[in-house]
């Protein structure tokens, strides 16, 4: 494997609650979250898996409002000499090790890492609670955002495989694209907002619509049982759009859609 995601960053308005919805959600903590409210980030680990949540601040900084995530990739250095070449726009993080944080072309953050400082890869594989299956992109043009990924970070493209009931879902290449870490869909997906997905499933989220996280557990029913225990409002697709992936979305508490799913098959 070239690349893998090592971590998914996930903005928020208020940290304290949000870190307690996720650990309540994955990490069945209760919500026993201990944050200073001044921090402006925090991480919450399953294995080697990485969620970051971080703040919104009112500073006119320049902060992205979705989703993103961190991808490791071979040839760092390589590929830090394509982007000024090509000039594609990069800002260097000051953290260890070596960070750069870029934008495809419908303008989603991507972080980038060096492969090689991580002794071990496969993050969304081998997990204690919880894994990171895929994160999805919405794009304005899926076709470019693919043709940036392939030629900018050397990724593969893959063919979106359908169960034998496809739900309402358009899996034309110009709608939806996948680049695979795993036979089972899991990687990253990029997909065109789709504005009556949700209406034609009989959904009450969208899930094409500003991208989304997915996390994978290995009890889906005992998620579904937490959330209806505790009133929290949830589309029940089951398996509908990737073969023998039962498939959980909901909202955290800052209107982000997730998505929790469960390998059945």
């Amino acid at each position: 494997m070239n690349w893998d995601i090592s971590k998914i960053s996930i903005p928020v308005f208020d940290l304290k609650k949000s870190k307690e919805f996720y650990d309540f959600i994955l990490n069945d903590l209760n919500g026993n979250a201990h944050i200073n409210e001044n921090e402006d980030e925090c991480l919450i680990g399953s294995g080697d898996c990485e969620l970051r949540l971080y703040s919104l601040k009112h500073d006119l900084a320049p902060l992205s409002r979705r989703t993103f995530p961190t991808i490791l990739v071979k040839n760092f250095e390589q590929k830090i000499d394509v982007f000024n070449k090509n000039k594609v726009n990069f800002k260097i993080l000051n953290r260890k090790p070596t960070t750069i944080l870029i934008q495809e072309t419908s303008f989603n953050y991507i972080e980038l890492m060096d492969i090689k400082d991580f002794k071990k890869t496969n993050f969304h594989q081998d997990v204690i609670n919880w894994g990171f299956h895929h994160i999805n992109l919405e794009s304005y043009d899926v076709r470019e955002s693919v043709n940036f990924f392939k030629n900018f970070l050397n990724l593969d493209e893959g063919t979106w495989q359908a169960p034998k009931t496809l739900g309402d879902v358009n899996i034309k290449k110009d709608q939806l694209a996948v680049f695979p870490l795993n036979k089972k869909h899991g990687g990253l997906h990029i997909n065109k907002a789709d504005f009556t997905f949700s209406w034609r499933n009989k959904f009450i989220h969208n899930p094409t619509i500003g991208g989304h996280p997915a996390f994978s557990v290995k009890n889906i029913k005992e998620i579904i049982a937490k959330l209806k225990k505790n009133n929290i409002p949830f589309t029940d697709a089951k398996v509908y759009a990737m073969p023998g992936i039962y498939q959980v979305y909901l909202y955290d508490p800052n209107a982000n859609v997730i998505e929790i799913n469960q390998s059945i098959g």
